[in-house]
């Protein structure tokens, strides 16, 4: 039965997912569905793409999604889009969704984008579906599910086309498997994790660490094995498109430092002065939101919690408190997506007390609400006429 209701909590969601994206493309973006992938106007464009009407967003430096895009057309970097790409061997790395959505397609250019807007909602039901069994599972509402439907990446890939709700459904999914010692669905979830985003593969060490601790030898080798996906893949664009690594310009040495120059140097928004103070207020919430998950995983540390959810919290805590990147911290959709896994990890270690664990979540979901105040006004305008 709660199974059964996890499933109609994830479909209700996305559902509700997809007729935003209706709405928003239809009074938005004029009908086009590429306005969802954020497309600069320099964004160049592959010969093989020329025919494609593609939706612009003038004088903006477009976002993420607008790479994807690209790369769901060019899976194998062998028809251009890697020349279109700055750092098309990082980007690369993130091939899952691109690649699910090119596999959907049937690698036919005319499919492509209801195939990729067909996996992101994919995602949202896993997410959901998986993160509701985890609540049933500590006594609390199924519905609670639903709080996944909130988590920064969720909301920024349904609105920009971004790869990072894959990861952060995956470790939730990782969190369902592990707890039911089912190896080989967690060694699957592990594999698929490392192709979505580079900062899996210190997720699998850190559980295959774990399992070695607990002297699950055979376990710890399977989860291990899990990254040869990820490795061959990240072989395979060294050969194609050799690069400099940009870890050297994402990552310094002194811990906090990026967030602590972020805080005091608000970014400079091209607003009104009240916008602006709005704006430069939020900001500052959602990374308040952050400073506490980081503080939540430090106690958990400090409490000697070692279970297979905390030692990945740890793999993705003690990491980004060297990240030092300029446009990182201070840009919530920049921070909110790549932080969405430990944010629901910890939440996980809280849930005797849910809106207080997924608090520093919706902390960042205030600031991620400003940016959508606009197509909500598109909207409402467009069905009311008012």
């Amino acid at each position: 039965m709660k199974s059964r209701r996890a499933a109609a909590l994830a479909i209700a969601a996305v559902l509700f997912f997809w007729l935003w994206q209706f709405l928003t493309v239809r009074y938005n973006y004029g009908g086009n569905w590429t306005g969802l992938f954020c497309i600069a106007p320099h964004m160049p464009v592959p010969a093989f793409l020329k025919s494609e009407r593609l939706y612009i967003f003038r004088d903006t430096q477009g976002f993420d999604g607008q790479i994807y895009h690209l790369i769901a057309h060019d899976p194998w970097m062998r028809r251009g889009s890697a020349d279109a790409i700055l750092s098309p061997t990082y980007r690369y790395q993130r091939i899952l969704v691109p690649a699910l959505a090119w596999f959907l397609a049937l690698g036919r250019d005319g499919w492509i984008h209801p195939a990729y807007f067909a996996v992101i909602l994919g995602f949202v039901f896993l997410g959901v579906n998986w993160l509701s069994r985890i609540a049933a599972r500590a006594g609390l509402n199924p519905a609670w599910g639903l709080a996944f439907a909130l988590a920064p990446a969720t909301i920024i890939s349904i609105d920009r086309m971004t790869v990072d709700i894959a990861l952060a459904a995956l470790t939730l999914g990782f969190a369902v498997y592990a707890e039911d010692g089912a190896d080989w669905k967690v060694a699957g979830i592990l594999a698929l994790a490392g192709l979505t985003r580079e900062t899996a593969v210190s997720m699998i060490a850190a559980y295959a660490f774990f399992l070695i601790t607990r002297k699950r030898y055979r376990a710890a080798a399977l989860a291990a094995a899990s990254a040869l996906p990820a490795v061959a893949w990240f072989a395979y664009l060294a050969r194609m498109h050799p690069e400099t690594s940009e870890l050297s310009a994402v990552l310094g040495w002194i811990p906090l430092a990026g967030l602590v120059d972020a805080l005091l140097h608000p970014w400079p928004y091209a607003l009104s002065p009240f916008k602006n103070a709005v704006a430069v207020i939020f900001d500052y919430v959602a990374q308040a939101g952050i400073v506490v998950t980081l503080v939540l995983s430090l106690r958990l540390a400090i409490q000697r919690r070692w279970t297979a959810q905390t030692s990945m919290i740890y793999a993705l805590a003690l990491p980004s408190l060297f990240i030092r990147s300029g446009d990182f911290w201070p840009n919530a959709y920049g921070f909110g997506r790549p932080f969405t896994p430990l944010l629901l990890l910890v939440a996980m270690q809280y849930l005797r007390r849910p809106w207080l664990a997924f608090l520093p979540m919706f902390m960042v979901d205030a600031r991620i609400s400003l940016n959508l105040i606009s197509q909500i006004q598109g909207v409402f305008h467009g069905i009311t006429g008012l």
